[in-house]
């Protein structure tokens, strides 16, 4: 098989938005693989991809799409970044190192020594699995026993709840808080609802808060901590339950009294509603969080969704507030994937700190080079043998080599956030030159989950100030979550803000603060010169002008024709200093529509050609 043409299923994976952050994304993973398989001389038959997915077994749809094609003789070589990708039990590694040996085919790992092509790599294979699995396994041995006394003894893994403290890490009753739990089950008893409760509660402003919601309630209701147990693992198959670890707030009896009350209250009303923007939306006449509620039609069984501010009476449609932030959640996930992969001082951090472990590793394979002729000369090793093992270091130390030069190329290697705005605006012109690509992309954002869009709205938004004119919901201003705002701000300190993010637009009531201070009139131009430049290359033109708005942004007028142009960029220039002036000077950078239509006849031979720069 060694002489066979190799034919090969590249597998990538990553299982959390952490590992795709630290350097696993499936899209850098792709790229390693293909240059690894080129190296090779591995021709590629098909890229396989699991996204979102834990290799704890091997039930994942692309890894069995991958499995058939073993099965089929398609390949005769499956390629992986590291083993931990394809999986991490010992007992599948067994399954497909059996499989890969029944149909000839071979695993070859680029970033460790997991392959099937040396009898090293395959001994390699089942000893790291071994050990990885037995450390797991005495780890969560060791926590597992340390937890269950820990437990005994009152001392809660979890947050404290309101009307607990802790005493030396025991959780006991607070003297203070207490009674206000006691409240909520005697209220809850009564026939209030949840929801009902947290309107008293916030109307007494109870803790000093006005924004107690159902939610709130009802997990306080359902804790069995207040009864005095606790249950570990709840939401796994196989929780743990721990009776009297702690002095319970109510009696076990008024706590199972309530869950009788629940059974009975859902045969009316059952929730199982996703809210997409829980402790989000915040009403901008009183400044309370709007609690959620979920409609069901009789009829059709279809849920609607809405919002309510209990103190100002006011209710928001859920479906409103979601359209209106379509646009904007597709350009912050356009620009957070720009900052991941282009903001290089991360990289070039993280590739100057293994600097020195890819010396000392270097180090090691001449060694190892070293021995195996060594081998080879005393007769250890036949000539085959011999062979396969310098061809497999001499590969790793020109890896090596490859990936210091690169480290040395970053040091040199000056990367501005006005790469990043040229980036930007491309992406944005090929949507015009390519419509359909851009329109899949919203579609796809459109018909996203409840799940997936709740996951979207909680990465890059804290809350939204919202406000009801008649019909008409305004939506005032956005905070941003702080670990996003920073990347974002410092992203476009420079050149303003494109004019596609509807900052600017009165009719979608997107309004954010800007202070940071204005260009001068030849800086915006030189910009707009760089980005003609690149964007030339395709046959396209761009447009200036320069313009003066009000400082409310009501009015912004130039001779511009909208039927053949699109405003890409407004610019502050640099005779304000902020928008609270009376006036605000404007650069603005707009696509001719007729080059881009003539682009976009041209892309149907070479398609993607915009976002090669």
């Amino acid at each position: 098989m060694n002489d066979e043409k190799k034919i090969a299923d590249i597998y990538i994976r990553v299982s959390t938005l952490d590992q795709a952050r630290e350097g696993f994304s499936l899209p850098e993973q792709k790229e390693k693989l293909i240059e690894f398989c080129k190296s090779k001389g591995y021709e590629i038959h098909k890229i396989y991809a699991d996204e979102g997915i834990s290799a704890k077994d091997d039930k994942r749809p692309a890894y069995q799409q991958m499995i058939n094609d073993i099965k089929n003789g398609t390949v005769n070589v499956i390629v992986a970044l590291k083993l931990d990708r394809l999986t991490r039990s010992v007992f599948d590694v067994e399954k497909l190192m059996k499989l890969l040996d029944i149909y000839g085919c071979d695993l070859d790992c680029k970033d460790d020594d997991s392959n099937t092509l040396t009898s090293n790599g395959r001994m390699y294979i089942r000893l790291t699995t071994a050990f990885s699995q037995n450390e797991i396994e005495r780890c969560s041995e060791r926590t597992k026993f340390g937890m269950v006394g820990a437990i005994k003894a009152g001392h809660i893994p979890n947050r404290t709840p309101i009307g607990f403290k802790r005493i030396d890490k025991k959780l006991v009753p607070d003297e203070l808080t207490k009674d206000i739990v006691i409240r909520m089950y005697d209220l809850y008893l009564e026939g209030k609802s949840y929801q009902g409760i947290a309107n008293i509660y916030n109307k007494e402003e109870i803790l000093g808060r006005n924004n107690w919601l159902d939610s709130t309630i009802q997990k306080i209701m359902t804790n069995e901590l207040y009864k005095g147990d606790f249950v570990h693992g709840k939401r796994t198959k196989h929780p743990q339950y721990y009776e009297d670890v702690v002095e319970p707030i109510v009696s076990k009896e008024k706590w199972n009294a309530c869950q009788y009350q629940t059974k009975r209250n859902a045969r009316h009303y059952e929730r199982t509603a996703t809210y997409l923007f829980t402790n989000k939306l915040k009403c901008s006449v009183c400044g309370n969080f709007l609690g959620g509620k979920a409609t069901t039609k009789r009829k059709s069984g279809k849920k609607y969704y809405y919002y309510k501010c209990e103190k100002c009476r006011t209710n928001y449609k859920e479906d409103t507030i979601r359209d209106g932030l379509l646009l904007q959640l597709y350009d912050l996930i356009r620009k957070d994937n720009l900052i991941n992969k282009y903001y290089t001082p991360f990289i070039k951090h993280k590739q100057e700190d293994n600097t020195k472990d890819y010396k000392n590793e270097l180090k090691e394979l001449e060694k190892q080079e070293e021995r195996i002729k060594c081998a080879y000369l005393n007769g250890v090793v036949k000539i085959n043998e011999f062979d396969n093992e310098l061809k497999s270091i001499r590969y790793k130390i020109d890896n090596i080599n490859k990936k210091i030069k690169e480290i040395k190329q970053c040091e040199n290697f000056n990367f501005t956030t006005n790469d990043l705005l040229i980036l930007e605006d491309t992406e944005t012109i090929d949507t015009f030159v390519n419509p359909d690509m851009f329109l899949t992309n919203i579609l796809n954002l459109t018909n996203a989950s409840r799940e997936e869009m709740k996951r979207i709205i909680g990465t890059y938004i804290d809350n939204i100030e919202v406000n009801k004119v008649g019909d008409k919901i305004e939506l005032l201003n956005i905070e941003y979550r702080k670990s996003f705002l920073t990347d974002l701000v410092n992203y476009h300190n420079n050149y303003g803000v494109p004019y596609n993010f509807n900052i600017f637009s009165d009719e979608k009531g997107f309004k954010i603060p800007m202070n940071h201070e204005g260009k001068t009139s030849l800086e915006a131009k030189e910009y707009f010169n760089k980005l003609q430049e690149v964007v030339s290359k395709n046959s396209l033109k761009l447009n200036y002008y320069e313009t003066e708005a009000d400082s409310k942004l009501e009015d912004i007028s130039f001779e511009s024709n909208g039927d053949y142009e699109q405003i890409l960029r407004l610019i502050v220039l640099s005779d304000t200093k902020n928008y609270n002036d009376k006036t605000l000077r404007l650069g603005v950078i707009a696509l001719n529509l007729e080059s881009a239509l003539y682009s976009r006849l041209n892309r149907k031979e070479k398609p993607n050609e915009l976002c090669n720069i």
